[in-house]
């Protein structure tokens, strides 16, 4: 069945996460399952993440695109992460993801998520450098 172009946008990601690590920023997320009509989404393809500096938000640019190429698979990864490794310690930074299914259809952005970069505590940092997506 052919879908109107308003509804073949993924649903915005309502959980995006951020937290310090060793390593940088790490966000996570959960993985888009509806488009926007409430249908089950089939066709994900594609997680663009952006970046401003807290205090500008109007600012944000592309920081990275990450492809998913699990469509096929049984068991699809149900949480993403990505891990800024350029944040610069001590600034703010504000975060948001967005969705696109393989045809290029662009979810809203996400909930928006702001941190200042810092090195964790020592007893955490050797914890939040391991995880991966789940």
């Amino acid at each position: 069945m052919v879908k109107p172009p308003e509804d073949a946008s993924p649903r915005a990601i309502t959980d995006l996460r951020a937290a310090n690590t060793s390593d940088g920023v790490a966000l996570t997320w959960s993985r888009p399952r509806q488009y926007v009509d409430g249908s089950t989404l089939m066709d994900l393809g594609r997680f663009t993440i952006e970046r401003a500096i807290a205090d500008d938000r109007q600012a944000a640019t592309t920081l990275t695109t990450l492809e998913v190429n699990d469509r096929e698979r049984f068991r699809q990864t149900r949480t993403f992460r990505y891990v800024d490794h350029t944040a610069t310690l001590g600034s703010r930074y504000l975060y948001r993801v967005i969705s696109s299914t393989i045809d290029g259809y662009t979810s809203g952005p996400s909930n928006a998520v702001i941190v200042q970069r810092e090195l964790p505590p020592p007893n955490d940092r050797a914890n939040a450098a391991t995880p991966t997506a789940r």
